[in-house]
């Protein structure tokens, strides 16, 4: 991982001190409406049926600094007692002068609770990483990183609360040596949906993350990173066939820089079916690095006769 990040720093040129900001544009709470997956791997087999969900979140620009993700996920239930969760995340991610293809299957463990559902998740994934040969040609081009995560969620019908490390170990390994990461995301996700009306809903979605990475900087050496972000999303439903949805988040890194986002998404829900699309403005005040608009499509479906009281709310 380390021969990794150096070379994102030989990229950036004297400004690798905030290679860590530029993880916020790989991911974005408008993304985790109605699949928490990717952020929790206990979220595989939540709904009873199966469901994929596909999305593509980046700038539409050419400009190679922006970064681009696309993400299809596939989960669903088995088990004698449609107690064990399965699913899958497969995501491609392009920024700069590298690439990442990533898959990561999951598994969980339900147990039925009076009031709702607890899941106890793990995951194990492999990532290939690619890098420009022209700008790291000193460096290994290609090599796999392995890593392990876990998670726990509790939910029911209408609201969530789920804890994850998604990265708790990571082995990266190339010819020339083999590093094993310390380095431990922590995500907290939750939310709850009120009913306003029978045909008005609101939902309050809030996700806290919390990482620690190494960057390389010319000048002071290998540093390592904190940054702290939090999100909030409110959507509000509207006659279960329309969901409307507002964000603002902030990420604050230890070296002083802050980054603030704002976003909104609209969502349309045909039955078992849905397709949206959000926009998220990015700012970095303290900074003179120009921040890209940022743009979510998504799309999904679930394998189910009737959904849960009529609705898919998360």
């Amino acid at each position: 991982m380390k021969q990794f990040l150096l070379s994102i720093s030989l990229l950036c040129i004297g400004l690798s001190a905030n290679a860590q900001i530029t993880q916020a544009f790989r991911s974005s709470l408008m993304q985790y409406q109605f699949n928490a997956l990717p952020l929790n791997p206990a979220y595989a087999g939540r709904l009873e049926a199966t469901s994929f969900e596909a999305f593509y979140y980046g700038g539409f620009s050419s400009k190679q600094q922006i970064s681009r993700s696309a993400l299809v996920s596939l989960h669903g239930r088995g088990g004698a007692n449609q107690n064990l969760g399965w699913g899958g995340v497969m995501q491609f991610h392009n920024q700069a002068y590298f690439n990442e293809l990533a898959f990561r299957p999951a598994f969980s463990r339900i147990f039925q609770l009076g009031g709702g559902n607890l899941s106890f998740g793990a995951t194990a994934g492999v990532t290939y990483i690619d890098i420009d040969e022209s700008i790291a040609s000193n460096l290994t081009n290609s090599y796999f990183s392995l890593s392990t995560g876990a998670g726990v969620l509790w939910h029911n019908q209408r609201s969530f609360i789920g804890i994850s490390l998604p990265k708790f170990w990571e082995k990266s390994g190339s010819d020339e040596e083999a590093i094993t990461s310390d380095i431990m995301p922590v995500n907290v996700h939750l939310g709850s949906v009120f009913r306003i009306t029978d045909e008005y809903f609101i939902k309050p979605a809030i996700l806290l993350n919390r990482q620690s990475q190494e960057v390389s900087n010319i000048l002071t050496g290998i540093q390592k990173l904190t940054t702290q972000s939090a999100d909030l999303h409110l959507s509000v439903f509207i006659e279960g066939a329309y969901v409307i949805g507002g964000m603002v988040g902030i990420s604050d890194v230890d070296n002083g820089i802050r980054q603030t986002r704002l976003g909104a998404s609209a969502t349309f829900l045909f039955d078992n079916f849905r397709f949206g699309y959000a926009v998220q403005f990015n700012n970095q005040a303290v900074s003179s690095i120009s921040l890209p608009t940022m743009h979510t499509i998504s799309a999904g479906y679930d394998f189910f006769e009737n959904p849960e009281d009529g609705r898919r709310v998360f």
